[in-house]
């Protein structure tokens, strides 16, 4: 147990190394919903390398870690993915299109819309292939 422990918190020590770089393509605020002045936590998006990086890593706030964790976002709170969903960050516009598929399912008529007209490189859409996050 305490070595299961141990590789968890070595884990989260190297994804808080990656805080100064994330802040800076952050600009300190949400890679999502770019809310400014509130506690933000790296997310790993999958695949998780082996080690941290900041390629496969989000800087999010609770708001959006709760909607992505529970698999049921609140269709008008997150209407900020039409433009978000366009990013040139790879990590970025894989979770807006993750989060953009989820509400699409369930129904939301702007979620469709947008994935009907949303353009994914061969690259992004591999990697949309994969579960959203690790658990």
């Amino acid at each position: 147990m305490a070595r299961g422990l141990d590789k968890h918190n070595a884990r989260i020590d190297a994804l808080n190394m990656l805080g100064r770089d994330l802040a800076r393509r952050s600009r300190s605020k949400c890679e999502l919903c770019e809310t400014g002045s509130v506690s933000l936590k790296p997310l790993e998006i999958t695949p998780i390398p082996e080690e941290p990086e900041l390629d496969h890593t989000l800087f999010i706030c609770e708001e959006c870690r709760q909607g992505i964790e529970s698999g049921k976002p609140d269709q008008k709170r997150w209407r900020f993915l039409e433009s978000v969903i366009w990013s040139e960050t790879p990590v970025i516009q894989v979770a807006a299109v993750r989060v953009t598929r989820i509400l699409q399912q369930q129904g939301v008529d702007w979620a469709a819309t947008l994935m009907d007209t949303v353009y994914l490189s061969p690259e992004i859409e591999e990697w949309l292939g994969l579960p959203f996050t690790h658990k």
